[in-house]
């Protein structure tokens, strides 16, 4: 999902992730799934009628691309991600004639050269530290038209979720070596750079909680 910097001991094995998806995950999908939805349909704003311009970053074998697609007018729906395994799952769902865009980028080093309507990340911008998080947030913006929509999820750590992911680490199940999680202050400075936030709220049923923020862009592209 990114470019390792660190010991491969200390980032997270996406190719092993996709292999074998935990089964919870099922659950916490579908419930982030509608969360999602529910949001793009509120906030989301079409340039043209023929429905939103989507980009997806750290959508590698993405699980939300099919249901957003079902129930949400999309005119163009591209996914970003550094994870060709991932991506390369996401292409054997839809063949030849997909209909959804595929470019194997990292987060930090964009070179996208649209502007979509809405572009939301789920679990991307923890995996990494403190400064290259700001860089990750910021560069959502920069696929971003000006007055178009951003949603991020991230863990944040609450009681619930320390708790949780400590009795999965003593189990030995836990995947995520690099995963950080952050308070909501950390992302919302670096999103308030770019843009107007909109919405925020905590997702208490990921029991793994996850902290969901919307925001517009400045119109002025700044």
């Amino acid at each position: 999902m990114f470019k390792e910097r660190r010991p491969a001991s200390q980032v997270t094995d996406w190719n092993q992730y996709y292999r074998n998806v935990p089964a919870t995950a099922t659950v916490t999908r579908k419930y982030t799934t509608a969360v999602l939805v529910s949001m793009i349909r509120r906030y989301g704003v079409p340039l043209e009628t023929s429905g939103l311009s989507i980009v997806e970053i750290g959508g590698a074998n993405s699980c939300f691309v099919d249901p957003i697609r079902a129930k949400i007018g999309t005119r163009l729906y591209d996914v970003i991600d550094t994870n060709e395994f991932g991506l390369s799952l996401l292409a054997r769902r839809y063949g030849d004639t997909r209909p959804v865009g595929l470019f194997r980028q990292s987060v930090l080093e964009l070179s996208y050269d649209r502007q979509a309507d809405l572009v939301f990340s789920v679990g991307l911008v923890e995996h990494f530290t403190p400064a290259e998080t700001r860089t990750a947030v910021l560069a959502h913006f920069d696929v971003l038209r000006p007055g178009g929509t951003l949603i991020i999820t991230f863990p944040t750590p609450t009681l619930l979720y320390r708790v949780t992911r400590r009795l999965i680490e003593m189990c030995g199940m836990w995947k995520f070596p690099d995963e950080r999680p952050l308070l909501p202050g950390e992302v919302l400075a670096s999103i308030g750079e770019r843009g107007e936030i909109l919405c925020r709220q905590t997702l208490w049923p990921q029991i793994l909680t996850q902290h969901l923020v919307v925001a517009r862009k400045f119109a002025d592209g700044a």
